[in-house]
């Protein structure tokens, strides 16, 4: 993990754990989601001395999104690299529900570094 990724894992920990929507910059389009996991995928080239990629899942809830929403059940979940975040800040608002489909064991991820537990 970066320098960079250990801040905002810092602050994904602090926002999941309050339960905390959060805003931040990505592909220079703006998001604000609800935090739910974050920890190291599973890469598709991965050997033993290289780590793969660590992101947030996440439910969107409103911003740029280039996929569908709101078509299907779920369909809000998405995933964010977090050496692609900028510019991400905490929201004072709150979530209070855990989505559909939601899974803290989240087969994307090899290691998840904190997560809601439901």
């Amino acid at each position: 993990m970066t320098p960079k990724e250990r801040q905002i894992a810092e602050i994904l920990t602090t926002a999941i754990k309050g339960n905390n929507l959060i805003e931040f910059k990505y592909d220079n389009e703006y998001r604000t989601v609800e935090p739910y996991l974050f920890g190291e995928l599973y890469s598709v080239n991965q050997t033993h001395e290289q780590e793969g990629k660590y992101a947030l899942r996440a439910w969107l809830v409103s911003g740029f999104s280039s996929l569908p929403v709101d078509i299907r059940t779920g369909d809000r979940w998405r995933k964010y690299e977090l050496k692609r975040i900028m510019e991400l800040t905490i929201l004072n608002e709150r979530y209070k529900i855990i989505r559909p489909l939601y899974n803290p064991n989240d087969k994307d991820f090899k290691r998840i570094n904190y997560r809601i537990d439901v």
